[in-house]
């Protein structure tokens, strides 16, 4: 329960640093989504054919754009979270462009992790939360310590090992959160753009206090070694 309060406070004491963080990638997300939007309402299939033809192009770049502020994000959070930590004043764009250095690395990691849940989600849901919460810890090796991306991996769920029990309730915990709040925007709010803004907003409302608990694990854990 300590670590569910503190890392709200740590959010609301830093609000404006994380939310600088979360803006561009949020961004990207809702830009991708009001691409893809227009395409749950066509019913035939060469409207569909034609609408992918016209867009195409636009959706390409947009996911790879996305694709790059998202990397930049999962590794300049634990940048950040570093920064506003040790007093070290990293700016938010700062925190991301030192995370690109290593994109190619987080972006390797991103794709094996979602594996790994997925096949956790495939078996029941919870399985797949149990195994991103051991592997939580995998973009903190990558940018703060230079590892490589299987040995992230490997350090992320051996060290977890004696916490994955309550790794999993914390981010079981978010995860409702979210999903909860999401229900009441889709209850509230019809499709559109103001729709997917404020279900962006909820998700990095939830993530990031949530990925502060993993920096703070990360941060006793290297402690405790060192």
């Amino acid at each position: 329960m300590n670590q569910f309060i503190n890392a709200w406070k740590f959010f609301i004491d830093n609000a404006g640093y994380l939310i600088a963080l979360a803006l561009p990638v949020a961004f990207m997300e809702v830009s991708m989504a009001s691409i893809l939007q227009p395409i749950q309402q066509l019913t035939q299939p060469e409207d569909f054919v034609e609408y992918i033809n016209s867009n195409g192009a636009i959706f390409l770049a947009v996911a790879f754009l996305a694709i790059i502020v998202q990397m930049g994000f999962l590794g300049g959070l634990w940048i950040g979270f570093d920064s506003l930590d040790n007093d070290k004043d990293i700016s938010p764009l700062d925190a991301q462009l030192q995370a690109l250095r290593r994109v190619f690395s987080i972006l390797g990691a991103s794709i094996v992790i979602g594996i790994a849940s997925f096949l956790g989600f495939l078996l029941l849901i919870l399985p797949g939360i149990y195994v991103m919460a051991r592997l939580s810890l995998t973009y903190g090796y990558i940018v703060l310590e230079n590892k490589s991306v299987s040995d992230s991996i490997q350090e992320s769920w051996r060290m977890t090992d004696e916490h994955g029990g309550r790794l999993f309730g914390l981010t079981l915990s978010f995860v409702a959160l979210t999903i909860i709040f999401s229900l009441i925007i889709a209850t509230l709010i019809q499709p559109g753009l103001t729709n997917l803004i404020f279900l962006a907003a909820g998700e990095y409302l939830f993530a990031l206090p949530l990925g502060y608990i993993y920096f703070t694990l990360y941060k006793s854990l290297k402690n405790s070694i060192d």
